[in-house]
């Protein structure tokens, strides 16, 4: 039998033929435009998917942030609280202090007294918390003054009070305290714990200057330097604040400490529990936001079905002229993830517009009244702009499987036959 060679260049020009990938982005370009209202609407259900994920999200990011830049916002991150269990026999004195400060990685310690004592200012005398503290101490404690100033250091006169204290005693306007003289009380049973020193038989009592005002709570408190209380014979401290160098090495510092006895406490442990809670309340804030994405996955999928039957005997035709079953598939993928990265684009724009507005309108509410702080409750990180374009690339990908994957599939034949 006589056969004919075969034409392998013939057969390798033949098996060449693709449509170029512009040619199949101007298609998909014109096939979306085609039907400009269903592409519209299909797009505007991504951008509302997306845009409540992106929202919601960015809610529970911002809360979080505002919520740790208070405690990561300072040293008190870096801030070990030691306290002693049994303060007659695990004394936390000057002694315990000097051992503290040789520890590696630390880089200060601050300590303070805190004793339940009397405040009498005229004929008021009222209960309150009287803190000795040094200056490191009370910087850590991040007070904010609402009149006067701090107190100048050195000093053993000088006090700063808070509002409570001063609502207890029936003055409503902060500046009226200012300068004034009041008397700080403490019973000679606490004098004789602090210092050791049984045949103590008076209380102690000093009079000082008010040179500030803070806002500290509902309870009454005084504030002055722990020179005001050295000074009268107190050496035992409440409680002691060791600041180590970074955020990791707070773990170390803590066991070296508690090995001694002493009780620690951190605001590292605060914080992780803050961020567990963040986490789960984020994954709950997405997954109400992913209600709307599931209704744009089922309107793309619509789309792309009726754009499929609608065009049968387009795609038919390109078959018979040489396209392969790859370009149909690949024509039908560009036309998802170009509704898909529309959908995400103006949905995360409109996420960060509307949050910006409610920014702007709770910091003019804030400012209103009193606070010049900044703040905002809504934060769009870059890996949530990052990990939104690559779930709805995905998602796109997903919902074009079955469409693509029927439309390469069409016979030509049949498809010209019957349309």
């Amino acid at each position: 039998m006589n056969t004919a060679p075969i034409n392998t260049s013939a057969k390798k020009k033949y098996s060449a033929k693709y449509i170029r990938m512009r040619i199949l982005l101007s298609m998909a370009y014109k096939n979306l435009l085609f039907k400009r209202l269903r592409t519209f609407l299909t797009v505007l259900g991504v951008v509302i998917g997306i845009g409540a994920i992106v929202f919601l999200v960015s809610l529970g990011l911002g809360l979080q942030k505002v919520v740790t830049d208070e405690i990561v916002g300072s040293n008190s991150v870096k801030a070990i609280d030691v306290s002693s269990p049994k303060p007659k026999t695990i004394k936390l004195n000057q002694d315990a202090i000097n051992k503290f400060e040789k520890y590696p990685k630390v880089d200060s310690v601050a300590q303070t007294f805190s004793f339940a004592g009397k405040a009498v200012f005229q004929s008021s005398n009222t209960d309150t918390v009287i803190n000795g503290s040094d200056q490191n101490y009370l910087d850590l404690s991040s007070f904010k003054l609402v009149e006067g100033d701090k107190i100048a250091i050195p000093s053993d006169d000088q006090v700063i009070v808070n509002t409570s204290l001063l609502k207890t005693i029936g003055i409503s306007d902060n500046a009226k305290i200012m300068n004034q003289k009041i008397k700080l009380v403490i019973p000679k049973e606490k004098r004789q714990e602090a210092s050791g020193n049984a045949e103590v038989d008076e209380d102690f009592e000093r009079e000082v200057t008010v040179v500030g005002v803070i806002d500290s709570g509902s309870g009454a408190e005084v504030f002055t330097t722990d020179t005001l209380l050295l000074t009268s014979g107190f050496q035992d401290y409440n409680q002691v604040k060791v600041v180590v160098a970074s955020k990791e090495d707070v773990a170390a510092v803590r066991k070296q400490i508690e090995s001694q006895g002493f009780l620690t406490a951190s605001p590292v442990d605060t914080l992780d529990q803050i961020n567990q809670v963040f986490t789960i309340l984020n994954f709950l804030l997405a997954g109400f936001g992913g209600i709307g994405m599931v209704i744009a996955v089922l309107g793309m999928f619509n789309t792309l079905t009726i754009s499929l039957l609608e065009r049968t005997k387009e795609i038919g035709l390109l078959i018979s002229l040489g396209a392969r079953r790859k370009d149909v598939k690949r024509l039908f993928i560009i036309e998802a993830l170009a509704l898909s990265f529309m959908g995400a684009v103006f949905g995360i724009l409109t996420a960060w517009g509307l949050g910006k507005a409610i920014n702007l309108a709770l910091f003019n509410l804030a400012e209103s009244r009193g606070v010049n702080d900044t703040f905002s409750v809504f934060f769009i990180p870059m890996w949530l702009i990052v990990g939104i374009l690559a779930f709805t690339a995905i998602t796109g990908l997903i919902v074009v499987a079955y469409p693509a994957r029927r439309a390469s599939r069409i016979s030509p034949i049949d498809a010209l036959r019957h349309e």
